[in-house]
């Protein structure tokens, strides 16, 4: 019988020699991992410890195997044995952090787990992770510490804030307000986060403010930033003015997130502001006085006088010429006080198209009255110019202020020129008309140019100026739509530049014609020369001097009275007003006709009487007061004829 030898077992040297070789392949894999393995058999004997868990203890794996376990962790905590004793009985695994037994300021992680022969424990030295942990715990902290104090004063100066602020969501929704802008509606912020923006009480109480924000919200999320540079609203807490914005809040991607809005009060600013051009319009009517004054005087002049000839003279034509000129004085009264109760009163503008050469032809007198005896104003307005779109009376007022600042910095003499041109410096074919006022002043530095425009800023001494007229200036011409140019150099003088919108052509309407002086009868008094820019008091002196015996020839200024004498008229009598339009004053006259050796009776008429009383006197002249009567004029005329 043959032997079966091909389902044999394998021969014990076979299976030995293959135990070896698993036991190497384990012995290699727990040696090559870095965390500590020791295994317990159930009567607490090592029966494995890998070489990691030799550098730990120091120990040799071959003196360890068989040893008892608990001697080599005498001193370790009850809680780590409690566990080891758990493991044993079959509890599952548990991880223990603790303090190396083995390696002084070092800490472990130990994980203990039941096994088929008892219990196995790997261990894992985590100092360095520890630290780390803590270091990053810590940063942490510090960070969250950083961010909690960056918030907190983020939050203390919105709180504190006097600025309207809140955040909202793109839909409107309102995510957070401050303490300034609930006070102002009464209202706490849980009674408004959530609510549509323009549905809360800061807009609820104010008609068209609803529609208005939400359009704006719209409009932000779309990536604008939109403004309202004085939006009025009726809070709880009154009637308030604010310089109001809403503006996007953008990611790193450029995406629109959220929506801030911020609304700065203005209202003391407002009624600051309207507070200050009520003064501006006081400092022009302070600076109209004197000119007012001498129309009055004119005026009165003419009333009184024309009153007092009505009853000397038996001519029905002269009487009814008489109190026409009258009530011509009347009219020109009731329009000049009409003109000064436009300066005082409180008003929004009210633009018109302004014809220009007629403006400057009704205010040639308001401006050469306003100006004094020594200055001329040179008017120059091309017959092409188109109009303005303006206030009348802002217009009136700037140009004023303007002049009158002129005037200042000539030191009340030379010469202020006014012109108006179509377009401006920037662009001759915008629409603009350019009106401009130039002085033969002083001029001004770079600096002082810099601050003219600020309210309150001036060159000037103590009481002589407030500072406000610029200021006005400035206001007007940006409310009109338009801007102020400035040209200014040392000794060189300064000019102004009103930059205005252009208006619709304007209907010219022609003036009334003038009443020619009716030529007086002969009379043995002689012939008086007359000089008297205004018209209403030439015709009323023309006609007193006519009853007084005297042949008058009449014309309306210096220059004019010199060219008449000079090319030889014969006069026995200069009657001449002090103030008069453009070149030459009466005083003047009367010293340039004693320069040509012209000795003639010399009478003057004057309502600065006060402020030409010196001048005249200095001269040897007879300055006779406005307003006057028939017997004044005739002792006044009597005294300049005994001189001579």
């Amino acid at each position: 019988m043959a032997d079966d030898t091909t389902n044999s077992d394998p021969a014990p040297e076979d299976l030995l020699a293959s135990l070896r070789i698993s036991e190497a392949r384990l012995r290699g894999v727990l040696d090559s991992i870095s965390d500590g393995f020791y295994a317990v058999d159930r009567n607490w004997r090592l029966t494995e410890f890998n070489a990691a868990a030799e550098r730990y203890f120091a120990l040799e794996r071959e003196n360890l195997l068989g040893a008892d376990y608990w001697t080599l962790i005498e001193k370790a905590s009850d809680e780590f044995k409690a566990l080891l004793r758990a493991a044993m009985d079959g509890a599952p695994m548990v991880v223990l952090e603790t303090q190396s037994l083995y390696r002084p300021g070092h800490q472990v992680e130990l994980r203990i787990a039941p096994t088929e022969e008892g219990i196995c424990v790997a261990l894992t030295d985590i100092t360095d992770r520890l630290q780390t942990r803590a270091k990053l715990e810590a940063a942490v902290a510090e960070r969250t510490a950083a961010l909690q104090a960056s918030e907190s004063r983020v939050r203390a100066m919105v709180e504190t804030s006097h600025l309207f602020q809140g955040l909202m969501e793109l839909d409107g929704s309102l995510v957070d307000c401050n303490a300034a802008s609930l006070a102002a509606i009464k209202a706490r912020k849980e009674d408004v986060v959530g609510a549509k923006f323009w549905e809360t009480p800061w807009f609820s109480g104010t008609q068209g403010a609803r529609d208005l924000i939400k359009d704006g919200v719209a409009r932000v999320v779309g990536g604008e930033i939109v403004t309202n540079s004085a939006l009025s609203l009726s809070l709880p807490t009154g009637v308030r003015v604010f310089d109001f914005a809403l503006r996007p809040v953008r990611n790193e991607s450029g995406s629109v997130t959220a929506i801030v809005s911020e609304a700065n009060e203005i209202t003391a600013r407002v009624k600051v502001e309207e507070e200050l051009r009520q003064a501006q319009k006081l400092e022009a009517v302070g600076q109209l006085t004197g000119g007012v004054a001498h129309d009055f005087n004119n005026l009165l002049m003419v009333i009184s006088g024309g009153l007092n000839m009505l009853a000397r003279s038996p001519d029905e034509e002269k009487r009814d010429m008489l109190m026409m000129r009258m009530r011509e004085a009347v009219d020109r009264g009731a329009n000049l006080t009409k003109q000064l109760l436009a300066f005082s009163r409180r008003h929004q503008l009210s633009p018109e198209s302004i014809s220009l050469p007629d403006y400057f032809a009704r205010m040639s007198d308001l401006l050469n009255r306003s100006l004094g005896v020594n200055v001329r104003v040179a008017v120059d307005v091309s017959a092409d110019v188109a109009p303005v779109f303006a206030d009348p009376n802002a217009l009136q007022l700037a140009i004023l202020n303007l002049a009158v600042n002129a005037r200042d910095a000539m030191d009340h003499s030379g010469v202020v020129t006014i012109r108006a041109r179509n377009g401006s410096a920037r662009d001759q074919g915008a629409g603009y008309v350019s009106i401009s006022v130039a002085d033969t002043g002083s001029g001004m530095t770079a600096d002082v140019r810099q601050r003219i425009f600020e309210p309150f800023f001036t060159t000037k001494e103590t009481g002589k100026g407030s500072g406000l007229g610029l200021a006005q200036v400035h206001g007007f011409a940006e409310q009109s739509g338009g801007y102020v140019e400035v040209q200014s150099e040392l000794g060189a003088g300064s000019t102004f530049t009103l930059v205005l919108p252009r208006g619709e052509a304007v209907q010219v309407i022609e003036p009334p014609p003038i009443v020619a002086l009716e030529p007086s009868p002969p009379s043995a008094a002689g012939d008086a020369l007359l000089v008297e820019d205004d018209d209403n008091v030439a015709a009323l002196t023309g006609e007193m001097l006519s009853h007084l015996g005297w042949r008058v020839t009449r014309v309306a200024s210096a220059e004019a009275a010199l060219g008449a004498i000079t090319n030889g008229l014969d006069v026995g009598l200069v009657f001449s007003d002090v103030m008069m339009p453009g070149g030459k004053n009466g005083i003047e006259l009367a010293q340039a006709l004693r320069e040509r050796h012209v000795d003639l009776p010399i009478v003057l008429a004057s309502g600065y009487t006060e402020a030409v009383q010196r001048d005249a006197e200095s001269t040897g002249l007879l300055l006779l007061s406005k307003p006057y009567n028939l017997d004044t004029l005739a002792a006044a005329i009597n005294a300049a004829r005994q001189q001579h």
